[in-house]
């Protein structure tokens, strides 16, 4: 009977438990998305170079499971919230405190158990369907990668039902514990704000040291991979704490500096958005640093996923000059090259004699030749021209690889008009084209790169174009890529749904409180406006901790990406822009909640 009570209950209360329910399914979906990565290691094997990735994986386990944890039980408190009148009235009846015990027990595992059922299977899809749209977007070569992978499930099962297992029992406790009286009156109950100076004080202090070791592990990684085993689990603990204690205090003392400052505090309804800080800020503390990491992971993710995107264009434009080599063009060849956006198109012919190649002169005063050149300690690659191949060793190994395979080995000369036409050989025209932009040309180049090798079948096992170098470059840094933004994905969805989750949920506890605003003759603009300042500076506080954690935090990749921080704008533009779209789903739902 209790049980069927328990669950009638959560029937009838479906539409409450709405924002609790989704916030829960997401947190498994993510939870299982992470873990289909960190549990395969033969995935993390082949599509990772770098053998400390298992390593880091680890610790990621870790920080996501206390994340977990933590979103669980602010959902477990929510949800203790909801129902505590109620059970204080069946007490109040005569229900004994053992059996409403069993009843909530029986309540908050149910709920646990079906949002991780849902939420579980959610992940499963959404790995699948953003895996597949990350692969086919990006061109990219993963291996041994699969979006149903049933370690992660029982993982994620496992790991679920322990939490509500202990979240179940702390319920049953909590509420054992609690007087009738205290559980129907608890809305009405004042929060006492206890505020210590000298602790505050102590804190910041304490947060600042914190985050400097952190950074200063990041930075000492990045030039001293080897550190990699100390450095990550040292900066991933103090730069927890260290946001912890300076969302803390911080944000605190600016809250009281500007309650101080009348002229600001006393216009508009500014000293009631404080107040409502302040009275907020110790119970958001938790999940704003959460929100701040998972922000910095996120964020952080999506601009290295993008900076080994870059990785594979710089490395194969160091590798060879034109996008494009053909031999002997047929018609079908040269269609396809009319195709491609050129901005530098150059054919050159040669003769073979012996165990020489020779070529015209004049052809490359006419057309100079392009060719391209790497730095290998710092990566950075450069392309030039050269009227004279001869006199310049990087252009002659750029022809040597246009030619076909029996011809690369042998020595070339560059004769006059009239020399080249007195040799009685065969002539071999190469047509060599750079186009605008290869990733933009990139199926155009595929076609023309496979029609080449079923022209020449030689060219199957000794290809030297671009094509060919894309292919090889993009499978070995292809895995890293796709981790970043997959992990990126899946980091902006769970930092959105804790923080979205934490305010709607306590947003019931707020109706009163802008009623009787409005009751006093307050319009619904300043209202609104006043909502909209308070959700703004809950998102900003951990978006602002969270860049400077990614900013420095760069650093850690500083030996294997060529200038981690090219083109950083564009990341950080995308991530903002869908960070200020859950900031504005947030307010709406918050204002459809609080006002009338």
């Amino acid at each position: 009977m209790l049980n069927k009570l328990a669950l009638s209950g959560i029937k009838h209360r479906i539409r409450d438990y709405s924002v609790l329910f989704s916030g829960l399914m997401i947190a498994s979906a993510i939870f299982y998305m992470f873990m289909s990565l960190a549990t395969n290691k033969s995935f993390l094997n082949s599509n990772s170079p770098a053998a400390a990735t298992s390593f880091i994986f680890g610790f990621g386990i870790v920080l996501l499971a206390i994340i977990t944890i933590v979103y669980v039980n602010y959902a477990n408190t929510f949800l203790l919230s909801m129902r505590q009148k109620e059970y204080g009235m069946f007490m109040m009846l005569g229900a004994k405190s053992s059996k409403i015990s069993r009843m909530i027990f029986v309540e908050t595992f149910a709920i646990g158990a079906i949002s991780t059922v849902i939420g579980a299977f959610i992940g499963v899809v959404a790995t699948s369907f953003v895996s597949r749209w990350i692969i086919n977007a990006l061109d990219m070569q993963v291996k041994h990668f699969n979006s149903f992978y049933l370690p992660a499930l029982l993982w994620t099962l496992v790991f679920f039902v322990i939490i509500f297992m202990f979240s179940a029992i702390r319920n049953s406790i909590s509420l054992r514990r609690s007087k009738v009286l205290t559980l129907l009156n608890r809305d009405s109950q004042p929060v006492k704000i206890k505020r210590n100076g000298v602790l505050k004080s102590i804190q910041a202090f304490l947060g600042l040291i914190l985050l400097a070791i952190g950074y200063f592990s990041m930075y000492y990684v990045g030039a001293n991979p080897v550190f990699i085993y100390l450095g990550v689990p040292l900066a991933l603990v103090t730069i927890v704490a260290g946001t912890y204690l300076t969302i803390n205090s911080f944000v605190t003392a600016v809250i009281l500096m500007l309650k101080r400052n009348t002229k600001y505090s006393q216009k508009g309804l500014n000293n009631f958005t404080l107040s409502q800080l302040s009275f907020r800020i110790n119970d958001y503390t938790k999940i704003l640093s959460m929100v701040s990491i998972m922000f910095a992971l996120a964020l952080g993710a999506i601009t290295v996923g993008l900076g080994f995107n870059n990785q594979i264009d710089n490395v194969i434009n160091g590798q060879n000059y034109y996008d494009v080599q053909v031999t002997n063009p047929d018609a079908a060849q040269q269609k396809r090259l009319k195709s491609l956006n050129s901005e530098k198109k150059d054919t050159y012919n040669y003769k073979t004699l012996g165990k020489k190649v020779y070529y015209r002169a004049s052809e490359f005063k006419n057309q100079p030749l392009g060719y391209s050149s790497m730095n290998t300690q710092t990566m950075a690659s450069k392309t030039q021209t050269t009227t004279e191949p001869a006199k310049n060793e990087g252009a002659r190994y750029e022809l040597m690889g246009t030619r076909l395979p029996d011809q690369r080995t042998m020595e070339a000369e560059f004769l006059s008009d009239s020399a080249y036409q007195a040799l009685n050989a065969k002539e071999t025209t190469t047509v060599l084209v750079k186009t605008n932009s290869f990733k933009n040309n990139l199926a155009t180049i595929k076609s023309i790169s496979k029609a080449e090798a079923k022209r020449y079948p030689a060219l199957k096992t000794q290809a030297s174009d671009k094509y060919e170098a894309y292919t090889l470059i993009n499978g070995l840094f292809s895995g890293l890529e796709f981790m970043g933004f997959f992990l990126g994905i899946a980091f902006l969805a769970m930092l959105a749904s804790c923080l979205m989750f934490k305010i709607l949920s306590g947003a019931n506890g707020d109706v009163k409180r802008y009623n009787m605003l409005y009751k006093i003759g307050t319009r619904q603009k300043v209202l609104r406006q006043t909502i909209n300042k308070e959700i703004a500076v809950l998102f900003a506080v951990p978006a602002v901790l969270g860049v400077v954690h990614v900013l420095i935090g760069l650093q850690m990749f500083s030996k294997i990406l060529y200038r981690p921080y090219a083109n950083i704008e564009i990341p950080f533009i995308i991530f903002i822009a869908l960070y200020l779209g859950y900031y504005f789903l947030t307010r709406y739902l918050y204002k459809k909640i609080v006002l009338k």
